[in-house]
Order: C-alpha cells, then sequence, then structure tokens
C-alpha cells in the first residue's frame, strides 16, 4: 500500500508540473496581450478624458486587476491618467489616494521617471483643492526638483505654473508674475497647446487679482483658444467661465450671463460638479448686481447651484454659497436668513486672521453686510457695534500693506506733494498756452505777437524746466536717503526682494547684512546729533567702497544699514562683514572727544525662507546676539 501511494504521488507530480508549465505559458501569452492592450488603451484614454471623463474611467479601470503583469512605469501611467481623472471629476481626496499609490510603486525604480514629476503635481494639486498650500507648495517643489533634474522643459513650466498659483494665492503676486511669465516663455518655444492655455490662465487669474482688467480678459481669450485647438473642451469651458467672470468684474453683467448660459448649454453629465456650482452661482450674481437687478431670479439660480455644493470637496465654494446667499436674500428683506447665511461664513472664518488678503476682504465685506441687516431690523446699538467692528477690520486689512513704515509714510506725503506741485505747474502751462493761441487769433500787429510770442515761450520753458526738477525732486524722495546719499529704506528693499525672488527660482545663495553703529544714541548727546550724523554719513561711505557691482546697500533705519549679496555663500558674507568692521574699527575719526567708532554686524543667508522678512528678521537677530556679546562683533 506505501509503494502504491508513492508511485500514485509521483505520478501527480509530473501532471502537475505539466499543467502549471501550461497555465505559465498562458499566463505568459495573457501578460504580453495585456500589455499590448494597456499601450493601446492608454493613448486612447488621453484622448477620451479630453471630452468624456466617465467614458475614459471605464476604459481605464478595465486594467486594474492586471496591474501586476504591467512594469513600474505601466503603473505609473495608470495611476497618473487615474488621477487626472478624479481630479477632472473633482473627486480630490481620491485623487490623492491614486497619487500616492504611484509614487510609492515609483520607488522601485531606479532612476526617476518623468511619470514621478507628473504624480508629484498632481498630488500637489489635490492638496492645493483641499486647501492644504503649505503641503500643495512642498509637493509642487518636488516634483519641479524631478522635471528639473531630467530637463523636461513642459513638466519644468508646470512646476513654474504650479508654484506661480501658490504665490498669488498667499499675496505674493511679484513672485507670481514672475514664475508664470517664465512657464509662458517656455511654453511658447513647445507646441503643447494644453501648456500654452494653462499658462494664459493662470496670467489671466493673477492680473485679475491685480485689477487689471483689460490684460486679465486677454490671457483668458488666449487660453480659451490654445484649449480650443487642443481639443479639451472641458478646459476650454474653464476659459469661458473666467472671461464671464471678468465681465461680472467689469460690471458687464449682460455679456456675463450670455457666456454663463452658453456654458449651461453646452454643459454635459461629464462637466464637474465644481464648474456647474460656479456657472449657476455666477449667473445669481451676475442678475442680483445688474442695473435692473432682479433678486428672485437670483434666488432661483442661487438653488440650482445648491445641489451641486454637495458634492464638492472646495471650502471656497462653500463661502461662496453663503456670501451670495446672504447677499440675495439682504436683497429680498429676508434678513433673519440672511444672518443665518453670514453666521455659517463666520463658523468657517473663524481664523480669518490667518487668512490670504483677498478671504480677509471678504470677511470685511460680510461683516459690513451684517451691519445693514442689523440697521434694517432696526437694532441700531448692534448696527453700530458691527459698523465699528468693520472700521476696525478695514484698518487691520490695511496696516502691514506694502510693509509701511514712518519711513515710508513721510516719502508718500512727500510724494504726493511734488504731485500737487505738478498739477499746479501743469495748469500754469495750460494756462500759458490757452493765452499763446489766443494771443495769436488776435493780435493785428506782428510785433507784439513776436514780444508776446518770446515772453510766453520763456514762461513756457520755464514750465517745463521746473516740471523736471519737480520729477527729478520726486525720484529722489522716493528713493535716496537724504543724509548719506545711499538707498532709502523703500528703494533697499525693492532691490532685495527681486534679488530674493531671483534666489528663490534659480536655487542661488543670498545673504544680507545689517549693520549697526554701537553707541550712537550716547556719541549724539555726549557731543552733538550733528557729529553723529557725519558718522552715519561716514559709514555708509566706508561701506559703499566694499560692495560689488551687484550688491544693494542702503540705510535701513537711523543708525542701522542693510546690505544685499546676491550669489553669496554665508562664508563670503561673514568675511565681507569682518571686513566692514575692521575697517570701520581702523578708521580715523576728525571728530574731537572721538577716537574711534564700531559696528556690530549681523549675518544671514537664504535656506528656506518664505519672504524678504523672514529672512531680515534673521540677520537682525544675528546682529541682536552680536550687540549682546560685546558689540563691535559679527555674528551669523
Amino acid at each position: 500500500m506505501f509503494c502504491l501511494t508513492k508511485r500514485m504521488s509521483h505520478t501527480g507530480q509530473v501532471v502537475l508540473s505539466g499543467i502549471f508549465f501550461f497555465l505559465s505559458m498562458v499566463a505568459h501569452a495573457q501578460e504580453t496581450i495585456d500589455i499590448k492592450q494597456f499601450n493601446l488603451v492608454t493613448e486612447q484614454v488621453k484622448e477620451l478624458k479630453k471630452t468624456d471623463l466617465a467614458l475614459s474611467l471605464k476604459q481605464l479601470t478595465t486594467f486594474e486587476n492586471v496591474l501586476s503583469s504591467l512594469t513600474v512605469e505601466q503603473n505609473l501611467l495608470y495611476f497618473k491618467l487615474l488621477a487626472e481623472i478624479q481630479i477632472g471629476q473633482n473627486k480630490y481626496s481620491a485623487a490623492k489616494k491614486t497619487a500616492n499609490k504611484g509614487l510609492n510603486i515609483g520607488k522601485r525604480l531606479a532612476s526617476p521617471s518623468i511619470l514621478m514629476s507628473e504624480l508629484l503635481y498632481l498630488r500637489g494639486f489635490a492638496f492645493e483643492s483641499l486647501g492644504d498650500i503649505p503641503r500643495a507648495t512642498k509637493e509642487y517643489k518636488s516634483g519641479l526638483e524631478v522635471a528639473e533634474s531630467l530637463h523636461d522643459k513642459i513638466q519644468i513650466a508646470v512646476g513654474l505654473i504650479n508654484l506661480g498659483a501658490i504665490a498669488y494665492l498667499t499675496d505674493n503676486y511679484k513672485r507670481s508674475l514672475i514664475l508664470l511669465n517664465d512657464a509662458y516663455n517656455i511654453a511658447g518655444q513647445t507646441d503643447d497647446e494644453e501648456l500654452k492655455g494653462t499658462a494664459n490662465t493662470e496670467l489671466g487669474i493673477v492680473y485679475a487679482h491685480l485689477r487689471q482688467d483689460e490684460q486679465s480678459m486677454a490671457y483668458y481669450q488666449q487660453s480659451y483658444t490654445h484649449f480650443k485647438k487642443a481639443g479639451l473642451l472641458l478646459a476650454a469651458h474653464n476659459s469661458l467661465h473666467n472671461i464671464a467672470i471678468s465681465h461680472t468684474r467689469k460690471k458687464n453683467y449682460d455679456q456675463a450671463i450670455s457666456v454663463f448660459k452658453t456654458l449651461i448649454t453646452e454643459s454635459n453629465k461629464d462637466t464637474p460638479s465644481d464648474s456647474m456650482f460656479t456657472v449657476y452661482s455666477g449667473m445669481a450674481w451676475a442678475h442680483l448686481k445688474k442695473a435692473d437687478s432682479n433678486p428672485d431670479a437670483a434666488y432661483e439660480y442661487l438653488l440650482m447651484a445648491k445641489p451641486y455644493l454637495q458634492s464638492t470637496e472646495k471650502n471656497d465654494h462653500q463661502l461662496g454659497f453663503y456670501f451670495d446667499e446672504a447677499n440675495i436674500l439682504y436683497k429680498l428683506g429676508r434678513f433673519d436668513e440672511a444672518l443665518n447665511s453670514i453666521a455659517r461664513i463666520e463658523e468657517i472664518l473663524v481664523n480669518h486672521q490667518d487668512m490670504p488678503r483677498r478671504k480677509r476682504r471678504g470677511y470685511v465685506n460680510i461683516t459690513n453686510l451684517k451691519a445693514k441687516v442689523f440697521y434694517k431690523q432696526e437694532k441700531f446699538q448692534q448696527a453700530y457695534e458691527t459698523k465699528s467692528r468693520v472700521l476696525s477690520l478695514t484698518d487691520k486689512l490695511y496696516e502691514n500693506e506694502d510693509n509701511r513704515s514712518i519711513e515710508q509714510v513721510r516719502l508718500e506725503l512727500e510724494a504726493e506733494q511734488a504731485d500737487k506741485k505738478n498739477e499746479i505747474l501743469n495748469s500754469q502751462k495750460a494756462r500759458y498756452e490757452a493765452s499763446f493761441n489766443k494771443a495769436k487769433l488776435e493780435s493785428d500787429e506782428q510785433k507784439i505777437y513776436l514780444i508776446i510770442s518770446a515772453l510766453l515761450a520763456l514762461a513756457f520753458a520755464w514750465v517745463l524746466v521746473k516740471l523736471i526738477q519737480s520729477q527729478h525732486k520726486l525720484k529722489i524722495a522716493l528713493n535716496v536717503d537724504k543724509l548719506t546719499g545711499t538707498a532709502n529704506r523703500h528703494r533697499l528693499m525693492l532691490k532685495s526682494q527681486q534679488a530674493f525672488e531671483v534666489a528663490k527660482v534659480k536655487q542661488t545663495h543670498l545673504s544680507l547684512l545689517m549693520i549697526d553703529i554701537d553707541h550712537l544714541k550716547d556719541i549724539n548727546d555726549r557731543i552733538g546729533h550733528s557729529i553723529g550724523d557725519g558718522i552715519i554719513a561716514k559709514v555708509a561711505l566706508i561701506c559703499t567702497d566694499m560692495m560689488r557691482k551687484n550688491d544693494s546697500f542702503g540705510r535701513f533705519s537711523s543708525e542701522e544699514f542693510m546690505m544685499c549679496l546676491p550669489k553669496t555663500s554665508l562664508k563670503l558674507a561673514m568675511e565681507t562683514a569682518e571686513c566692514i568692521r575692521a575697517g570701520i574699527n581702523d578708521h580715523l575719526w576728525q571728530f574731537n572727544h572721538l577716537e574711534k567708532v564700531t559696528v556690530s554686524v549681523g549675518v544671514a543667508t537664504l535656506t528656506d525662507d518664505n519672504d524678504l522678512i523672514s529672512l531680515v528678521k534673521r540677520a537682525e537677530e544675528q546682529l541682536y546676539q552680536a550687540k549682546a556679546s560685546g558689540r563691535n562683533k559679527v555674528c551669523g
């Protein structure tokens, strides 16, 4: 019995081996078929998702169960396409998970793939749409690093566009324009119509934020043309929507309504819920604000928008809906309901001080509407208190604009005075010209005509000279410190900001020196402010002599200077600072009762600073350290 069992087992093994060999051959053939089919289907999906997201998703997910038989690169392509479709459907949480899966698989690669860059961008966009701006920024930077390492021009442009969008979302419009214009120039060197459309769209948005409506509209129209050429119907509709919003901003409400109607007519089952929400809410706002305001129609369109709100993950849409609802209900006289909508906004914006300026501006507007509601309800005490809060919020909204200082306000006052002087001179010029023309027409005597002409020509020349002098004084007032002849704080911060943005974009070194004259107050008190002014001027001259061509130097405050050193590492910056300290320490001062003047210097080099102010603060912290450790020192 034992021998029979053993024999039967051996025979079974042979049979099983044959079966497994056959199955492996079939599996190998199936794998080959799957790979070939996958490559074919993905090309179809790339085209199909431009117009039909649902069908493209259906075709792509037929490979969901055979991913293990595909290569790593093909897996990355699968998850990239899936994340793009999910983002097109406004499923941002799902897109984030999909991108995560793809990026985890990508870790198996020996060298980076451009698909990794695209997946990082997609994950970043999901974070951005879900309101996590810091995480989105991190993902975009990582994606850009991969694209730059592979020298992929198109994906470099996409990364710049993504970071440009983050910049305007965080109120950094200057950096946004730099990044987006770089992307726009790169896109112009390619045949990629989608990339050109996206670059134009984002430039349109940033110019809209800057209230440059004509430029904004031009970019939107160009983006629409590029998307149509690329066959991207959904993206082209997005451009039309931006055009409608631009009409709304310019108060061309009838034109906006016409574009919105086109979008409603051309929408289909595949149109994302976010898009339909913004179209109907846009229609509501246009009907409310147009000359023959129709609050009833506005409310009907807002109710049409509401079902789409339930399927969106964007907090901004929630805010927009309740803002529109509160304004429309106020117009309809439904004040208690309007207050309920305002309360919902206040819940969402509970930490409004930490939000971008555009959202804080919206918070001020809704608080102002609340005051109006109380007034209509004859709750005058509450109306007064709320209006007072509006004034306080408005002051806070603008108190830090352009990093204003007392010096900045002084310069603006001087500029205003110069502008008024220019207006007076221009008015005189106009009167002289009128007198000249009148004299020319009415004079019968050539001699009188020549005399008047000569006098008026002299007067006209005098006015022109005064205008030129006034403009020159204005330029000096805006840019130059009167005592030292160096750049004033306004000019210094402007030049440093430019250097900071270039360093961030090009990933180069940038260092700042904060230089403070030791014991200047004691010198002023002991031997006079005129001596103190002479010392300030001389220190500025010594520092200027040590500058390179591309460095920026100027007076930061009464006794403090700042030097901005592009393309300079911490080591070189410390050496420069030491040269300045030693030069001032060794200088022979020609003032009585004064043998030596010293300075303390703080040094900081750009690392992960998000803005110039952060870098300046770090340099000042080092300056305080130098002073605390005995002065006449360099700390960095």
